[in-house]
């Protein structure tokens, strides 16, 4: 060990990390910091400049750059470090990855700094080989832990996958129990016992979804719950964005995603995928006393709602507040683009229909185009086989029986994907027999889809034929009217909707410019 006469004028600055961690043992930075200051003052060492702070896992399984490390290793290469001794709290504060911790090893020799480990308090030159070589041995130490720590953590985390087990961030809509038991080390630890559903947020959830399957954007309802007072549970109004990720949580319908950490052949990196899901130990988000549906009922709503949240013919509007019923749908006969209105292309201010993405075709008219295809979709509607397509619309056996191949195919799936092999033939086996299921359950879920997908007509004929179509028409709000017109101008159906340019039409009267395209 150095004495302390040794290193009674050296300058310090320092390295502070801290690993997310409830273990109990780890220190914060400013902990550390406040331990640094301390044992270096003892050992004649002085602090100075901004310490490097990172917060995350300094081993090879971090899924997140540390900043000041790199900016650390960068100073040292550009001999702008500007101290004598590195300090860290502990040397696993530096790295975990032997190959890594080499490095900073090497950085620090070359320019003649000296490493300080607090919790050993001692000084390592690294001109002396028994100082390098105890910090490389540490780094092995610290790497076998860390591999150790990893694979234990995988298999329990992996274990509470498999049988559902609440993890992460409580999702909206649910509230958990906790209970307290000793983990491996005999340590005393809070658990997850149990997630529920919470009443006043799972209602609101539940509101999310019901608008979603009558058409509403995410946009319209973000802007309602602001108004409401509806926010998240840091106080924030939901986005529209954030919407859409509630939208699509299986947890709200009692399943569970199983994940594994895979690494990224591009980037090197390593990064999450998504492998399967399971039957998850908490209850749907509806499953609670006063809720407006039981169980059964919002699954139906919520795999409905994923139906048109991936169907590819939905049509978004990022910006909000659609207003007219054709835009987005009625397409530009010359380019093929959509139709939109603005008021730009107008001398006047007027609204006109315009090529959104090149300009090919304007139609001052809006009105009386507006007027000409809204009396084409009455009188499409008005036919009498209209209601008895709606109505035939879903086969109830076929989809039970889907459901049921579905059902067994994702358990076959899962079986196959936690299977331990015994050889390298029967690996081999059980990856062609996973490929397999993985097309299988995909190909299912893709006619559940079909069969479930909402037909948005539903909104003007809910219990009956159609009546005074005109009248219902106006009762029905824009984003239904438009799910409707997207359904009606397709080729199969009425027909595509596209605009001429007046010098492709017979004449500048709005019928001669509308072009029907139906399928061959």
């Amino acid at each position: 060990m150095t004495t302390t006469t040794a290193i009674a004028t050296l300058i310090g600055r320092e390295y502070l990390r801290v690993s997310i961690d409830t273990s109990g043992y780890e220190r914060s930075n400013d902990d550390q910091h406040d331990e640094n200051a301390y044992v270096t003052a003892d050992n004649g060492i002085t602090l100075v400049g901004q310490p490097y702070r990172d917060v995350g896992s300094a081993s090879r399984f971090a899924l997140k750059e540390r900043d000041d490390f790199v900016r650390l290793m960068a100073d040292l290469e550009a001999n702008t470090f500007g101290a004598q001794v590195l300090v860290m709290w502990e040397n696993s504060r530096g790295s975990r990855q032997p190959r890594e911790w080499l490095d900073l090893i090497d950085a620090c020799q070359a320019r003649g700094v000296k490493i300080f480990i607090t919790t050993h308090a001692r000084l390592y030159d690294l001109d002396k080989w028994r100082d390098r070589h105890a910090l490389q041995e540490e780094s092995l130490k610290a790497a076998a832990a860390s591999e150790e720590t990893s694979e234990r953590v995988t298999r329990t985390l992996a274990s509470n996958a498999r049988k559902g087990k609440p993890h992460g961030l409580i999702p909206y809509g649910f509230r958990r129990t906790y209970t307290k038991v000793r983990n491996s080390k005999g340590r005393l630890v809070t658990r997850p016992e149990a997630q529920l559903p919470e009443p006043p947020e799972a209602l609101n959830v539940i509101d999310l979804f019901v608008r979603l399957r009558a058409g509403e954007s995410f946009q319209v309802i973000a802007d309602d719950w602001a108004t409401r007072g509806i926010v998240s549970r840091d106080g924030v109004p939901f986005s529209p964005q954030s919407l859409s990720q509630m939208a699509r949580k299986i947890s709200y319908v009692g399943k569970r995603v199983i994940t594994k950490t895979v690494q990224d052949p591009e980037t090197g990196k390593r990064k999450k995928i998504v492998t399967g899901e399971v039957d998850a130990a908490w209850p749907a988000v509806a499953d609670f006393d006063g809720s407006p549906m039981d169980a059964e009922e919002f699954v139906t709503l919520f795999t409905e709602v994923q139906a048109m949240l991936k169907d590819p013919q939905r049509r978004t509007n990022p910006g909000g507040g659609a207003k007219h019923d054709f835009t987005m749908t009625v397409r530009c006969d010359q380019c093929g683009g959509p139709i939109t209105v603005t008021a730009h292309l107008s001398a006047d201010g007027e609204q006109v229909y315009a090529c959104r993405d090149k300009g090919c075709v304007r139609l001052s008219e809006k009105d009386e185009l507006d007027n000409y295809l809204t009396r084409h979709v009455h009188g499409w509607l008005a036919r009498p086989d209209v209601y008895e397509r709606i109505g035939s619309a879903e086969d109830p056996a076929e989809l039970r029986s889907v459901r049921a191949q579905l059902t067994a195919k994702r358990t076959a799936l899962e079986e196959t994907r936690t299977a331990e092999p015994e050889s390298l033939a029967e690996e081999r086996r059980l990856a062609r027999r996973e490929e397999r299921l993985e097309t299988e359950v995909k190909e299912l879920e893709e006619r559940e889809q079909s069969l479930t997908r909402p037909n948005p007509l539903e909104e003007l004929f809910p219990a009956g034929p159609a009546g005074t179509v005109a009248q219902r028409w106006e009762a029905t709000d824009v984003p239904a009217r438009r799910a409707i017109v997207a359904l009606l101008f397709s080729p199969e159906v009425m027909g595509q909707v596209r605009i001429k340019r007046v010098a492709d039409s017979d004449s500048e009267a709005v019928r001669d410019r509308v072009k029907w395209v139906t399928a061959a």
